[in-house]
């Protein structure tokens, strides 16, 4: 009788480790923004471009400088940033209710969808110069731009995941009894978070864009109101500054939602 030796299962040799989707994806950013960088210096140099226009990094970096220490930086965006949060916070007091409320009422969905959505359509900032008559050229009519810029995405997006739920948990949540705030919170809830916090995201862009605008358009402090100020002196290094501060806080803002969506993304009851 021949005898058949069982060969051993064989360890898989593990693959050599290979760079990240998230860490090829820095690599291209930090490039690609690098060679922005030196583009923009050497443009002006080789006569490219017309330098009083555009500046260079080199001298919006001295620019900043200056800024940072005798432009009573530290008091505009305090301004700013004031009219931002209370505006936002104003905005998730508001919205995330309505939204909740919308999502699960029809009646509801009846009497205020209409009105909502032809608000929600319209540009926001052609409501300023009516802010502006109402409320005045303080810090009221910005943080009421900032409100209205920001409440229509979070409403639209929490509205949608509230409708959204799984129909087949909710039926068999039901039959075993639950309540409706059971099913709220064990259910829609978790089920309509990663909605939520992508409309805080677009209403983040939008809240920034109302409070810079706003200023912009009328004010005596803040961000915009340098910008203003700049552009009318023609200081496009101090220009680019302020535009960087701003475009940079809007960055990791947005950066900010997008990690909180990363961590609830999977928060969703499952069958």
């Amino acid at each position: 009788m021949v005898a058949v030796a069982a060969t051993a299962p064989q360890k898989r040799v593990p693959e050599p480790a290979r760079l990240g989707a998230g860490a090829r994806s820095s690599v291209i950013g930090f490039c690609s923004v690098a060679a922005f960088l030196i583009l923009w210096q050497v443009a002006p140099e080789m006569g490219w471009v017309n330098g009083r226009f555009t500046s260079q990094p080199s001298e919006v970096a001295r620019a900043a400088v200056e800024v940072f220490r005798t432009d009573n930086f530290l008091h505009h965006a305090r301004i700013s940033l004031t009219e931002f949060f209370l505006g936002f916070a104003l905005a998730l007091v508001v919205s995330v209710p309505l939204g909740v409320l919308l999502g699960n009422s029809r009646l509801a969905r009846d009497i205020i969808n209409p009105p909502l959505m032809a608000l929600y359509i319209a540009p926001t900032l052609i409501l300023l110069p009516i802010m502006t008559i109402w409320l005045g050229i303080g810090m009221a009519s910005k943080v009421a731009v900032v409100f209205l810029g920001a409440i229509f995405p979070i409403i639209v997006n929490t509205m949608a995941g509230m409708r959204e739920a799984d129909a087949k948990l909710v039926r068999a949540a039901q039959s075993f009894g639950a309540t409706r705030m059971d099913i709220f919170r064990h259910i829609l809830l978790p089920g309509s978070l990663p909605s939520l916090l992508a409309g805080i995201r677009l209403a983040v862009g939008r809240a920034v864009l109302g409070v810079v605008v706003g200023e912009l358009y009328v004010s005596q402090a803040g961000i915009g109101h340098q910008l203003v100020v700049y552009g009318s002196s023609m200081r496009v290094d101090r220009l680019l500054v302020y535009a960087l501060v701003v475009s940079v806080f809007g960055y990791a803002m947005t950066t900010l939602v997008r990690v909180l969506e990363g961590r609830v993304r999977n928060w969703r009851p499952e069958t």
